[in-house]
């Protein structure tokens, strides 16, 4: 192989963009940048001077072609994901905002056609009243209760004081990290910084475990996570932006507190005491977050919604951890290629340096 620069009728396109992607331009990234007093920039003159390894187009193709292949299936896994997140986020939506099958009984229409409509069985249609009546947060089922989060939970904790974590306690492996980056779509379990055990253990009040409701308090608020039953670490560590929740088993679920917190209405619940001055902040976050108030549905209904929508994401978690898998083979694979330590089984062509 020889080193170029890019050379648009020598290059795949995909190949291209692999290159750009490859440990060696993030390494000519590094040495190119400059640190201002607000932001890091590379100048734009430099982008020319990024060598690539270029050899034949058929080689190029190949090389490709492997690792597009990954990419295409962790892409259509993502997209598998957000529809089964938006099928769970419409149920919630039909039994806990809209109360479909209340205002359907309410309406008089038949036990038959609710179920047919709504995609219910006479069983579970049977758990929701055929009433509503007056609360503070408006209209409700019958029967149903108002309640705080500070009710709901049996903890509501804050992240550590910023001067408790430093980059220098930042280990290769033990307890990670939830940092903005954990949320930016529910809980990312992946892309952690770690503290020892015995660093996580002194800062124990600000541990999160499977199950718990991860917000953020300080930041780009109103990130929600709900760290999985079955997450890859035991136990986590909340940053300093951030609170954990731990939903009170016997009348609430933490899949029901979570998707509250996320919809519209749990949402402007959450920013009500956002602060604007300086970095954007929720005043007072403990206290306003235990006291956000909750329509409380009876613990049979959430039982069922838990059933319910438990297979997508058992579903969503087993595919969120195929793409993990692939995406460390891509990463393992990106180098190899392209250096030609590993070639594929087109013919290798030279192609001389421009």
């Amino acid at each position: 192989m020889g080193l170029v620069r890019p050379v648009a009728d020598k290059l795949d396109p995909r190949f291209f963009l692999y290159q750009y992607l490859s440990p060696n331009y993030q390494e000519f990234l590094q040495s190119r940048t400059v640190h201002g007093s607000t932001v890091d920039r590379i100048p734009l003159k430099d982008f020319p001077d990024f060598p690539i390894t270029l050899p034949g187009l058929g080689e190029q193709r190949a090389i490709a072609h492997i690792l597009g292949t990954l990419d295409d299936k962790i892409e259509l896994n993502r997209r598998m994901n957000e529809t089964l997140e938006a099928m769970a986020r419409a149920i919630f939506k039909s039994w806990f905002v809209d109360f479909d099958p209340v205002r359907a009984k309410a309406s008089g229409e038949s036990p038959e056609s609710i179920c047919l409509r709504l995609g219910l069985t006479p069983d579970l249609l049977a758990l929701f009243p055929d009433s509503f009546q007056d609360s503070e947060l408006g209209e409700i089922p019958k029967g149903w209760l108002v309640r705080s989060v500070e009710e709901l939970c049996d903890r509501v904790a804050m992240g550590p004081f910023g001067s408790n974590i430093k980059t220098s306690n930042f280990v290769p492996t033990g307890v990670p990290i939830i940092r903005g980056g954990n949320l930016t779509d529910g809980f990312v379990d992946d892309r952690f910084v770690f503290l020892t055990e015995e660093k996580a253990d002194q800062l124990r009040n600000s541990n999160a475990r499977p199950g718990n409701i991860v917000i953020t308090h300080r930041g780009t608020l109103g990130q929600v996570g709900l760290i999985p039953s079955d997450s890859r670490y035991p136990r986590y560590v909340v940053s300093q932006s951030q609170m954990v929740l731990s939903a009170r088993s016997k009348i609430v679920s933490g899949r029901y507190l979570y998707e509250f917190l996320r919809s519209p209405i749990g949402q402007q619940a959450l920013l009500a005491n956002t602060s604007q001055v300086g970095v954007p902040a929720i005043a007072q976050p403990t206290t306003s977050v235990k006291a956000i108030r909750v329509a409380a549905p009876p613990v049979a209904v959430l039982r069922t919604y838990d059933l319910a929508t438990k297979s997508l994401f058992d579903h969503a978690s087993s595919v969120e951890k195929q793409s993990a898998t692939l995406a460390k083979i891509r990463d393992e694979l990106l180098p190899r290629l392209l250096s030609g330590q590993i070639a594929t089984a087109k013919p290798h062509t030279q192609v001389e340096a421009a």
